[in-house]
């Protein structure tokens, strides 16, 4: 059949772009869930300042707003990690009383299931909010699985992503065999029996330059990741640290602080809401 080499050599480099892909993308993923590891952690070092500072007597009326500033930011941080945590537990509520079928949640889509829910977590929260400002966790049913899915796609088809589609293979592992790029899959191609071998491996080229883009911005997130975690954790081990040392002192009165104690009470305030910052930080924008 003409040109039947051409298309069964694109098929080969088709799957082997999926295996690159599948790789680039646990891996992604793996250190997503090793970030929002550190950032509950750090939540709980900015709590231990917390408390620290809300015994301590006659301390100045400015560090009472700071702390109300900071518990503010770490309070979104937690809101947002339970109310993704509610809806996926109704999509997997949802998915059992359908016998399993896909049940479209804040991370729904094809073979979502694959994502466990701490990974499920993980992603919505490394990413924070939609393309359109609005927090993934504040939507439900289809306009949080869309919002959830175009943006983890690389964006809208409109904007020059892989769309929903995209999104889908993102989330489930599907790999190519559940892209859709350029409006037809690797099984839309194969059963294409109107199209010549040479177009439905040329289609299938196409989808394997938008599969390599795909793992490229899959790479750079990772980047972004791994910096945000190491910064996290060395952050708030320093934090930790610091707070140690001034609970050494056992003063619960401001008044009774040498100067030296108190310029490490303003350090210890300084790095704590650089830290209450950094738990914000998402692929988007920044809290």
């Amino acid at each position: 059949m003409l040109n039947e080499e051409y298309k069964k050599q694109v098929i080969k480099d088709l799957q082997k772009i999926d295996k690159e892909y599948t790789i680039a993308f646990q891996k992604a993923i793996n250190n997503m869930e090793r970030l929002q590891m550190t950032r509950e952690c750090a939540v709980k070092t900015i709590q231990s300042v917390e408390r620290y500072v809300v015994i301590l007597a006659n301390r100045p009326r400015d560090f009472a707003t700071k702390m109300g500033e900071i518990r503010i930011r770490y309070i979104k941080y937690k809101d947002a990690c339970r109310e993704i945590r509610e809806l996926e537990e109704k999509r997997c509520e949802q998915q059992i009383l359908s016998g399993g079928k896909g049940v479209g949640g804040v991370l729904g889509g094809v073979g979502v299931a694959a994502l466990a829910p701490t990974a499920a977590m993980s992603v919505a929260m490394t990413f924070g909010t939609a393309s359109t400002g609005t927090a993934i966790a504040t939507l439900s049913g289809a306009a949080a699985t869309n919002a959830a899915l175009a943006w983890l796609g690389g964006g809208t088809l409109a904007a020059g992503g892989a769309g929903m589609a995209g999104g889908s293979a993102l989330l489930g592992l599907a790999g190519p065999v559940g892209w859709a790029i350029g409006g037809l899959s690797l099984g839309g191609c194969l059963m294409a029996i109107n199209q010549s071998n040479k177009e439905i491996a040329r289609k299938m080229e196409e989808s394997i330059v938008a599969i390599k883009k795909e793992i490229e911005r899959i790479k750079e997130i990772d980047v972004q990741v791994l910096s945000w975690n190491k910064e996290t954790k060395n952050l708030s081990n320093a934090i930790m640290r610091q707070l140690n040392r001034m609970k050494v002192n056992r003063k619960r009165d401001y008044k009774t602080f040498t100067e030296d104690e108190m310029n490490e009470l303003v350090s210890l305030f300084n790095s704590t809401e650089v830290l209450s910052k950094k738990i914000g930080e998402t692929i988007k924008g920044r809290s």
